[in-house]
């Protein structure tokens, strides 16, 4: 009589509802340490057993390991492993406390293929699986199943929806992994089963033809295209590429760079060739930056014979624009040195052309005027009047007039003569003496006062001493009078 096959039985038996059992209620059994062995038929991992040992320590044994009697006396474990592993390394520090495990030892009569489908359920839930770790289970569960089918089992709908039940993946994933387990070849089947190669990559490359697959590990080895890359160079040989150059070089001789060029379109998924152009004929060989990393010798030498022609090309063009700024400095650097003599500065004194720039002092005036300039490169010329950004504050460390900075007269007045000289209030005279003062509007005219640099103050000049109230706007120095004009200061 054929015996129907309930999957959720079958998983709360392999996680552990242990309330009843065909033979009776289970029990918690403290076993040796020793005692326990692996089951060689698992196929999963152990990783991350450092970890767990660290929260056992802290925790204890949450969860007792499931195990089976071995007929040698010893027990092979169902579920577990991993603590097994943890447990084992905490007993090399504490082998009292940790020697005595808690084990569920399984008594039934269930068969090999039973038993390990438990296994198999039981890892599905206590462990995150890696794609290549679910396509080992799948394959394993499917054929339990149909071993059980044999004994007599029998399962409600498709077989697939009962492996992706026990596996807890959708049927889709199920089939993606399956097309990557039957068709992925060798080298990265054992690339993806190291969880060394992303699932979408496999599943892509695993559509691809047997022989491009092989060229692909040729090419790339252990370092393989992203999915987004192998989802391309499958959509490009579905469409009939092959990247087999049917081009010959300059000497004639046919092109055999038919993997670079794959290697190249595996690294730059979006600027594919497909080994349809020649390296001497694509722009990215002659590109200035960004070059193509693959393009062959010749190319490679045909570029920086070019990069080499323009290298030198720019160089000259540079020395000849140096020539040109060193000629114009020289000339604008002639004429402030000559304002600079003639108020008679130091050679320390600093004038500043541009605001962030470094600033020139009267010695370099003096050598570039004498042209030269050392290993100084210039990218323009800074004394040039119109590159000046405040001339007025040069026209007075110079003591000349800011026409002359400006090139806009070739008139030199030296240390101050030829500047305005009229002020603003507030600015106060310096010295005593008599200014020609206006009060306001030109309708309201000006007078000559007497200045008085000791009391601050405008004072009436034929009374010395006479404080005067007004409202002053601008003054400047009276100039010498005439001997006819001639006058003396009256005391108050």
């Amino acid at each position: 009589m054929a015996r129907k096959f309930d999957m959720s039985a079958a998983f709360a038996a392999a996680v552990g509802d242990v309330s009843k059992s065909d033979t009776g209620r289970e029990e918690i059994e403290y076993l040796d340490l020793a005692l326990l062995r692996e089951d060689p038929g698992n196929f999963y991992s152990l990783d991350h057993i450092d970890e767990l040992a660290a929260n056992i320590q802290l925790c204890g044994l949450q969860q007792p390991i499931r195990v089976r009697a071995a007929e040698d006396g010893g027990y092979t474990i169902v579920s577990g492993h991993r603590r097994r592993a943890a447990l084992s390394i905490l007993a090399q520090e504490e082998p009292d406390r940790w020697n005595a495990v808690p084990c569920i030892v399984e008594r039934d009569e269930a068969s090999p293929e039973l038993r390990e489908l438990r296994l198999i359920l039981a890892n599905s839930s206590t462990r995150v699986l890696s794609p290549a770790e679910v396509a080992k289970q799948a394959q394993q569960v499917e054929t339990l199943l149909y071993q059980l089918k044999e004994q007599g089992y029998t399962f409600p709908g498709r077989m697939r929806d009962q492996v992706a039940a026990a596996c807890k993946v959708s049927a889709p994933k199920l089939a993606r992994l399956k097309v990557i387990r039957e068709k992925l070849v060798p080298e990265w089947l054992s690339l993806f089963d190291r969880d060394a190669l992303p699932e979408q990559t496999a599943y892509a490359m695993a559509r691809m033809p047997q022989n491009l697959q092989e060229r692909l590990f040729r090419v790339c080895g252990s370092n393989p295209p992203t999915g987004g890359s192998a989802e391309r160079l499958l959509e490009a040989a579905s469409s009939g590429a092959e990247w087999g150059p049917r081009f010959s070089c300059p000497d004639g001789s046919p092109c055999r760079r038919g993997d670079t060029f794959l290697r190249h379109d595996a690294e730059n998924p979006f600027e594919m060739c497909f080994g349809e152009t020649c390296c001497l004929m694509c722009s990215r060989s002659k590109s200035s930056c960004y070059a193509c990393d693959r393009m062959c010798a010749k190319a490679k030498a045909l570029r920086k014979e070019g990069r080499d022609d323009a290298a030198r090309a720019e160089g000259e063009r540079r020395e000849k624009q140096q020539r040109e700024y060193r000629s114009a400095i020289q000339h604008s650097a002639a004429r402030l040195l000559k304002a600079a003599e003639a108020a008679g500065l130091d050679d320390s004194v600093e004038i500043n052309p541009r605001t962030y720039y470094a600033a020139v002092s009267v010695a370099d005036l003096r050598a570039y005027a004498a042209g030269e300039f050392g290993e100084k490169y210039f990218y323009s010329n800074d004394l040039a009047p119109g590159n000046l950004d405040h001339p007025e504050q040069i026209a007075k460390t110079l003591r000349c007039s800011a026409d002359y900075v400006l090139g806009l007269t070739e008139e030199l007045h030296p240390s101050g003569v030829g500047e305005d000289p009229w002020h603003w209030w507030p600015e106060e005279p310096k010295e005593d003496g008599l200014y020609w003062c206006v009060k306001g509007p030109l309708h309201r005219g000006g007078a000559l006062y007497w200045w008085s640099a000791a009391n601050r103050r405008w004072e009436d000049p034929a009374a010395g001493g006479f404080a005067l109230n007004v409202d002053v706007k601008l003054w400047m120095a009276c100039p010498a009078l005439p001997e006819s004009m001639a006058w003396e200061r009256g005391e108050a």
